[in-house]
């Protein structure tokens, strides 16, 4: 399946079918997800995959469409495969976002309790040192 996508979308065109925009559109948003979740700049991800950033550009804007080997770059360079990149199911990026921002909040919080705790037992362990 991408073989041929890869035939028939490899400059863009002003005769693209829906199929096809959609597949374009689903990479474009996996690259972008994929690439913020790794704190990746485009310029980073495009030296990472050896392809120029304008190029990288145009994919995440769905402009143009990817070779197969392109393909493989970027899944490298993102750390995944290049059927997770074609996956439309994978969350927003907000959503990865958030996710962390409240993975991070709860660390905090019970880093913040343990202190908590540990300074109420060091204290009670003092008094009762005393008597």
């Amino acid at each position: 399946m991408i073989l041929s996508y890869n035939i028939n979308m490899s400059k863009e065109n002003d005769d693209i079918s829906d199929a096809d925009l959609s597949l374009r559109k689903i990479l474009s948003q996996n690259i972008r997800i994929f690439r913020k979740n790794l704190h990746l700049t485009q310029e980073r991800l495009a030296e990472n995959a050896d392809i120029s950033l304008p190029y990288l550009s145009d994919i995440e804007h769905c402009k143009t469409w990817v070779s197969d080997k392109t393909l493989l770059k970027l899944s490298k360079a993102l750390n995944t495969t290049p059927s997770e990149l074609l996956n439309e199911n994978i969350p927003p990026v907000e959503i990865h976002l958030k996710e962390n921002l409240i993975a991070d909040l709860l660390l905090e919080q019970k880093k913040q309790i343990s202190k908590a705790v540990s300074d109420i037992c060091d204290e009670t362990f003092s008094k009762l040192l005393e008597l």
